[in-house]
């Protein structure tokens, strides 16, 4: 990898441009290996570095290598979250806390939020975590037959993220409702009015639960924003706000898109499902490897100068991303990068991300899908997919799976072909 100062006569100026690839176009069938999109940006990366993605709102340039990504993420100076001529975040169009900051703020408004996504937080919600998993199985267990989207994977982080947050449990459907609406794909909503409705909606209900919680304080994550302060002064209600809307729209979905992902792959390795069954300790490791083999997303930036990566020619204010997916399966830097290994330590991955902005949820997100796992294996030991089940995978917008019908018999677990 090459991060480098243009100059006007540098060779760059004649290079060919990156190849376009429309998001479109990328294989949506999550049941067929070979036609997913992890596959399809297999591929890509190891044809070219850098791709120009196209959407319908707009082009990017996105990096698919690991050793360019680390070099993108820790360039704090040249490579920023909001563009260098102002306006415009490089995550979402208007500023979300802390991933909106760049450094030297950034650290300090990260700080502020260790301490509820730290581990030991993590593990005080794990009791939590494990009574709405086992009561969401049970309540399906004994039929043989679930959708593991609509049963399990959208449900569960919510719960969890309801506990963490102390929000009142009977606002949740109203608020599953909602940041489904945040997700909604482009092509399903050309104009993002859902979208921006979902949006607001989140906000206003964060909103109103800031002023509930400064009324009744307690420890939650607003809890502890209300008594936090910046340089001395204390966080405005619009700040706590943009705290809240992006855990809930950080921490719900792509625990979800990641639970479908390492449920599909145990669906399909028998092997696997025994290994975990006899030997549960390994399940820890296995969600760390299902957490690189099947990462997702993107993560936005804006050229703050006149650069070139990987012989890529980038101009000051270019929006570009680094591709979690390709990233985190690239050879050059895992060994037998599409598999899941179960018989050594899972090496350090970028699943969560790199440099100052990786994920301040990690700990929780982990805790959250080893949990989940535990809890249906002892209840549903073996499980497989349907015969002839096509499973649908959305790439942009907020990738994950559409579905995932699952079937075993009943009762005791054991697999159900029919």
């Amino acid at each position: 990898m090459t991060v480098k100062a243009r100059q006007e006569e540098a060779p760059s100026e004649s290079r060919s441009p990156p190849p376009v690839v429309d998001l479109a176009d990328v294989p949506h069938t999550a049941s067929d290996a070979a036609r997913s999109l992890y596959a399809f940006f297999d591929g890509l990366r190891e044809r070219h570095p850098v791709v120009q993605a196209r959407t319908d709102e707009g082009e990017w340039y996105t990096f698919l290598r690991t050793e360019t990504a680390k070099s993108i993420l820790l360039d704090t100076d040249t490579f920023r979250t909001y563009h260098p001529d102002g306006g415009e975040s490089g995550y979402f169009e208007e500023e979300l806390l802390p991933a909106s900051k760049d450094p030297p703020q950034h650290k300090q408004y990260r700080q502020i939020i260790q301490a509820p996504f730290s581990p030991r937080a993590a593990k005080a919600l794990e009791p939590h975590m494990r009574r709405f998993a086992a009561a969401l199985i049970d309540s399906f267990a004994s039929t043989g037959r679930c959708d593991f989207i609509a049963d399990f994977a959208q449900p569960y982080p919510a719960l969890v993220f309801f506990e963490m947050m102390q929000f009142p449990m009977e606002d949740l459907p109203a608020f599953t409702k909602w940041e489904g609406q945040f997700w909604t794909l482009p092509a399903e909503d050309p104009e993002g009015s859902v979208r921006k409705s979902g949006l607001e909606s989140l906000r206003e209900y964060v909103r109103a639960q800031v002023g509930r919680k400064r009324a009744t304080p307690d420890d939650s994550l607003i809890g502890v924003l209300i008594r936090a302060d910046i340089e001395g002064r204390p966080l405005t209600d619009e700040e706590i706000v943009s705290y809240g809307v992006l855990a809930c729209i950080g921490g719900i979905h792509t625990t979800k898109a990641v639970l479908g992902r390492l449920m599909l792959h145990l669906a399909r390795r028998s092997d696997h499902r025994a290994r975990l069954r006899e030997q549960p300790d390994l399940i820890r490791r296995f969600v760390d490897e299902a957490l690189r083999v099947y990462a997702i997303g993107e993560s936005f930036r804006f050229a703050a100068r006149d650069v070139e990566v990987d012989g890529c020619p980038l101009k000051r204010g270019d929006r570009l991303s680094v591709h979690w997916p390709a990233v985190n399966r690239d050879p050059r830097a895992f060994h037998d990068p599409t598999e899941i290994h179960l018989d050594a330590p899972a090496p350090p991955n970028l699943a969560f991300g790199y440099g100052p902005h990786f994920c301040v949820g990690m700990h929780i997100a982990r805790r959250d899908m080893v949990v989940a796992v535990e809890e249906w294996l002892r209840r549903i030991p073996d499980f497989s997919l349907p015969a002839g089940a096509t499973v649908m995978e959305r790439v942009w917008g907020g990738a994950g799976l559409y579905n995932l019908p699952l079937r075993w018999t009943s009762p005791g677990g054991d697999v159900d072909e029919q």
